[in-house]
This record gives structure tokens, C-alpha cells and sequence, in this order.
């Protein structure tokens, strides 16, 4: 019967936001405003009217709440003390979105709302000081618990990674390392500094917070473009018409509803939240190439609790070709951690070895026998968790004594030395595109070297000359 509620209260919350979201772009009267950080309740909310039987689970009002748990120590290094934090909103209006979207979050959504609260903790924090340290408001750092619940390995279906959802180019142009061994867009220390940035970049472009929140989630192209069609610099008025999509007429009043709660959750009836403790962590370098598991023994860890505070790192060893990278160490693990680190010995990946891209017909029992290593190493440094493997997946061969001396073998047959270029054997599923980028050259210089037309159709078994590297 719990069930069948739940499953009602659910289909209801999503027809009523359906509802709501085409009467905004029909021409909803203009909102009114109420003082910041206070949302007017109506009498009964919608969710109420529809279900009545869940408001009779609400807390009683004479009943006490649990006392909220102390505040987290601040994650990350301390940052120094700053001014009260600039508002955020400096009046939030009473449109019946935002009152939704909180019946949505207590009710129908209520299980999951709960445990984003729980782990909010973990780095909320560090985040608000970051964003203080700024001179931005904190309460900005919700937009994390509606971009990921404060997950730092949160991953969308579009691509966006980590506690801000960025895409790959956005996390790039903010000085964020995305490439196949590293994926800096997951960690919560670099990644809260670039989305810091970014949003005061957007508000600075756009100078309002609603319109900075908007291109946040849409992009600062369409909110641009929005304005300029429909002559205003107000969201509430542009939420009315179509020059948002539904998501992102939607998205500042789920922001709004999100924070108000998590600013009061006991008054929305979650009243026995067992919050994360803090994860207060030292950021230290480290100048070369070394395994997860040798940095994971250096800080008297498991691999799996290295990687719970370094969720950056997506491969068996830190970036081969990177100066520098920078790594997330305990507080209490912090301490000599240099010294331990010196005693670490580099990964061994040679980065001029290409890293090879799966054919039609290949196995891990066939291209472990082709480079001569061991089946278990080659699941172990590529992280597999599965045999399975996709055309053009991407594996890493570990340099063992007798797989280096097979691979210079190999690369001294191949290599034309009088020219410096190699004779490669056209395979199923090569092109033109695929071997320049195999071979770390250009589809050019393929071209000109073998006298072809970019229209030209490989066929397996024809050979071709490649500039060697």
C-alpha cells in the first residue's frame, strides 16, 4: 500500500509540473515579491489537494524535532575569514513553481532529497568559504545539490561530471585536466574553484543571479539570445514566454525551493537526517607518474578510500604527461606524506607507447597473447570490470621486460629507416581520422605522403605510409 501511495504521489508531482510549466508560457500574471528567504505558503499546496492522505504523515506540530547536528569543521584548507556573504536573492516572488518543486522535494521525491541532504556535509563548508573567499554569495553552493545531490562522481547521460555537472569544454576553458587517465571535473576542491569562477563570470556578463543560473544549466549563448528577442533583463518575465526551454524555466525555482529547505529541513519534515562528517583533506603535488595503489599504501589507505577522496583519477596511475597533478590527502594522513611519497617508485608507463584501441575480433586472451602479458595485469592497470570489450575501446599495455622487447621489435620491422615513416596494414575499422590520431600525426600529412584523396575508401589489406613520431 506504501507503494502504491508513493507511485501516486510521483505521477501527481509530474503531471502538476507539466501543468505548471505550460501555464508559465502562456502568459502567467506577473509574480509578486515576498522578502528574501521566505517563500509564502498558500493555505493548501497542490500535491496537498490531490493527496490528501500525505499530509496526514507530516509531523506533528507539537511534536519536537530532533536537534540538527553540530556544523561540520570546513573541508579543504582553512581559508581566511571574510565579510558576511553578499545575498543571493535580493527578494524571491511567490510563484507557485517554487512552492511545487518543494511539495515535490518533501513528498513525492522524499527519499532521495534526504540522502543529497545527508551528504551534503561532505563539502558544503568548504564550498560556502570558497565562495565567500570570492566575494559571491553561499548559497550558491545549492546549485550543487540540484546539479548532483553533492556527488562528486555524479555523471549524466550528456556527458557532465561531478559536484557541478561540467560539461568537457566548460571544465577545460576553467583549467580543469580532462583526457582518458584524468578527469578533473570530479574533484571537489579544483572543480568548486572553477565553478566559482564561472558563475561570476556569468553573473558578471549577465548581472543578475536568476539569469546567471539560467545559462549555468542552458548555456550563456541561449540566455543571450533570449534577452535580446524578448527585450528584458528579467527572468520571472522571461520564464513566460518560450524563449526557455521548460527545463530552464524551471530551473531557478527548483534552485530556490532546494536551498529553502536545506536551509530548515526539520520545518519540511526531515527531522532524522544523519549527516556525513566534513572531509577535510590537504591538496599536496606530485610532480611524476605513479600507481593508485603505491599512493593508496603511502597514505595507509585501501585503493577504494584513496579513491573516495580522489575521484579524479580514473585510471590504474596518475597522467603519464602531466608536470604536475595534484592530489587530495587527509588531514590526518597529511602529515609526512612528502617523506612517504619520496619512497614511492614512478609508474613505469612509457608515454610514446600508443595505447591500443580494440579491433573487430579482439579479446583480452588475444591481445594479452599478441603483447605478451599477463591476462590478470592487463585487467588489473586498466581498471576492467568486465571482459566485455567495445570496438575502439582504448587499453593501456603494461611495459613488462618481454612485452617491451616485443614492441621494439615489432616498431623495428615496421619502421622504414631510410624515411622515418611506417608501413601500417590497413585493418577493419581504420580510417583516416583513426590512424592520425593512433599514430600522434595529421590526416594531411597521410594524404600528401601517400598521394591520396580524402575520399579515398581504405580497404583491408591495402598498405599505407605513416610519419613515425
Amino acid at each position: 500500500m506504501e507503494s502504491f501511495k508513493r507511485t501516486l504521489v510521483f505521477g501527481g508531482a509530474i503531471f502538476a509540473l507539466a501543468a505548471l510549466s505550460a501555464c508559465a508560457t502562456q502568459g502567467a500574471p506577473p509574480a509578486t515579491s515576498s522578502p528574501a528567504g521566505q517563500v509564502k505558503k498558500p493555505a493548501q499546496s497542490m500535491l496537498a489537494r490531490t493527496f490528501p492522505f500525505i499530509h496526514s504523515k507530516a509531523p506533528a506540530p507539537s511534536v519536537s524535532p530532533k536537534p540538527a547536528p553540530p556544523s561540520p569543521p570546513p573541508a579543504a584548507q582553512p581559508l581566511p575569514e571574510k565579510p558576511a556573504s553578499p545575498v543571493l536573492f535580493s527578494s524571491i516572488p511567490d510563484d507557485p513553481s517554487i512552492q511545487l518543486y518543494i511539495d515535490y522535494f518533501q513528498y513525492a521525491d522524499h527519499r532521495r532529497f534526504k540522502k543529497w541532504l545527508e551528504r551534503s556535509h561532505e563539502y558544503l563548508p568548504y564550498i560556502q568559504q570558497t565562495f565567500r573567499e570570492m566575494g559571491l554569495p553561499e548559497d550558491l553552493a545549492y546549485v550543487s545539490l540540484i546539479e548532483s545531490g553533492f556527488s562528486a562522481r555524479a555523471y549524466s547521460r550528456t556527458g557532465a561530471a561531478g559536484l557541478w555537472q561540467f560539461m568537457r569544454g566548460t571544465g577545460i576553458k576553467y583549467g580543469l585536466k580532462v583526457n582518458w587517465w584524468i578527469d578533473q571535473r570530479r574533484d571537489p576542491i579544483l572543480a568548486t574553484r572553477s565553478a566559482a569562477q564561472y558563475l561570476k563570470d556569468l553573473h558578471d556578463e549577465f548581472d543578475s543571479w536568476e539569469l546567471a543560473l539560467a545559462a549555468y544549466n542552458a548555456g550563456e549563448g541561449r540566455v543571450a539570445n533570449a534577452v535580446s528577442r524578448a527585450g528584458t533583463k528579467d527572468y520571472w518575465k522571461l520564464r513566460r514566454t518560450r524563449a526557455f526551454s521548460s527545463e530552464t524555466r524551471n530551473y531557478v525555482p527548483k534552485m530556490i525551493a532546494a536551498m529553502t529547505i536545506a536551509k530548515n529541513p526539520e520545518k519540511y519534515g526531515f527531522t532524522d537526517l544523519a549527516y556525513h562528517p566534513a572531509i577535510v583533506v590537504r591538496q599536496k603535488e606530485i610532480h611524476r607518474s605513479v600507481e593508485i595503489r603505491a599512493l593508496a599504501r603511502a597514505m595507509n589507505m585501501t585503493v577504494s578510500e584513496f579513491l573516495a577522496y580522489n575521484p579524479q583519477f580514473i585510471r590504474w596511475a596518475t597522467p603519464p604527461r602531466l608536470p604536475s597533478v595534484t592530489v587530495n590527502v587527509p588531514v590526518e594522513a597529511s602529515e609526512g606524506f612528502s617523506k612517504r611519497l619520496a619512497s614511492v617508485p614512478e609508474s613505469g608507463i612509457n608515454p610514446d607507447v600508443p595505447v591500443y584501441r580494440v579491433e573487430s575480433g579482439d579479446s583480452l586472451w588475444s591481445i594479452a597473447h599478441r603483447f605478451h602479458v599477463p591476462l590478470r595485469e592487463l585487467i588489473a592497470v586498466n581498471n576492467l570490470k568486465s571482459r566485455h570489450l567495445r570496438l575502439r575501446q582504448k587499453l593501456v599495455i603494461p611495459e613488462t621486460g618481454k612485452a617491451r622487447s616485443t614492441r621494439l621489435a615489432s616498431r623495428k620491422r615496421l619502421r622504414h629507416v631510410s624515411s622515418g615513416w611506417i608501413d601500417h596494414r590497413i585493418r577493419r575499422g581504420d580510417s583516416l581520422y583513426l590512424l592520425a590520431h593512433h599514430y600522434r600525426t595529421s590526416v594531411r600529412e597521410i594524404l600528401a605522403k601517400n598521394h591520396l584523396r580524402s575520399s579515398r575508401i581504405l580497404r583491408v589489406g591495402d598498405h599505407i605510409m605513416i610519419p613515425s613520431r
